[in-house]
């Protein structure tokens, strides 16, 4: 969460390092890392949801739409 924090500011990397007590070179490697399994079906499963309540103009709430992700073939708990 740190890394994120870094790569979406405008201070300069070393001083943002610095300040959350992180260094420099895990922030590099952070970003060269490829996405995870887990955070690659998060985001799709975010993106998912996301389409879902738009095209049903946010009236679904999450319960209803948790019964569509699973009609549409997603596999998740309701917490998730």
């Amino acid at each position: 969460m740190k890394f994120s924090a870094i790569s979406s500011d405008p201070y300069p990397v070393k001083v943002l390092c610095r300040v959350l007590r992180v260094s420099r070179s895990g922030y590099y490697a952070w970003r060269k890392r490829r996405e995870s399994r887990r955070q690659g079906e998060n985001r799709r499963l975010v993106e998912a949801i996301y389409r879902i309540h738009q095209a049903v103009k946010q009236r679904y709430g999450s319960p209803r739409i948790h019964r569509e992700l699973l009609a549409q073939g997603y596999v998740c708990g309701v917490h998730r």
